[in-house]
């Protein structure tokens, strides 16, 4: 089946043993950006003077994805990072059952304690994985011509703080030359360029306002 950005992004973040995410807690706004960068791929919004604008508000074919633009189209307009933290609720859920349904992921259930429900996704099929770490490592650390899907993956990757752990032989400062290497000219419009730059940009500072916000709760306790 063809993935999303956002499932890709997942099948990365997920251990193919354990079932449980390797991803930091802040993966969710990865998801959002995920979302946000696929309808700008496909030409449904533009990201453009600091704002989101639907400029195509035709369904794409996918649930996922129509559900995002319909959500965007009936909004007001925000910055980028306002709706990437808007699309990240329950991007999670949906994209786990949505590999979980096509065979990539099985579901599994269990207790904490004896008391708390947990569930785990450990690989069912572990062949679309290798296929979109094969593209990553193409690009990123082979210096592969990427196209521009696997260029945005790789944004994402970073953005959300998966870096090391998708591309290990990769510190954080050389992963970051590496793309700002292929970014520079890799794209076939500047407008996408654009684009894909402002979700790395908000979904870093969505990330960010999580943590200060967060910090800022744990220390009035």
């Amino acid at each position: 089946m063809a993935l999303t950005l956002a499932e890709e992004l997942t099948l990365l973040a997920y251990d193919d043993e354990s079932g449980r995410s390797t991803a930091g807690s802040y993966f969710d706004y990865g998801l959002g950006g995920a979302l946000l960068a696929e309808l700008a791929l496909v030409g449904k919004v533009s990201l453009a003077d600091k704002k989101v604008t639907v400029v195509d508000p035709s369904p794409t074919g996918d649930a996922m994805l129509d559900a995002a633009l319909s959500t965007i189209a009936s909004g007001s307009v925000r910055k980028p990072q306002r709706w990437v933290e808007q699309l990240r609720k329950g991007t999670k859920d949906t994209v786990l059952r949505r590999l979980v349904d096509a065979g990539s992921l099985r579901e599994e259930s269990g207790k904490v304690l004896l008391v708390f429900s947990t569930k785990t996704y450990p690989a069912r099929d572990t062949v679309p994985e290798l296929e979109v770490r094969q593209r990553l490592t193409a690009a990123i650390v082979e210096g592969r011509m990427p196209e521009e899907r696997t260029l945005t993956l790789a944004v994402l990757v970073h953005a959300c703080g998966m870096g090391p752990k998708v591309f290990p032989t990769l510190d954080k400062k050389a992963l970051r030359r590496k793309l700002n290497e292929l970014t520079a000219g890799n794209w076939a419009a500047k407008a996408t360029k654009d684009a894909i730059e402002a979700v790395q940009a908000a979904v870093m500072a969505a990330s960010t306002a999580a943590v200060t916000t967060g910090a800022a709760t744990g220390g009035g306790t």
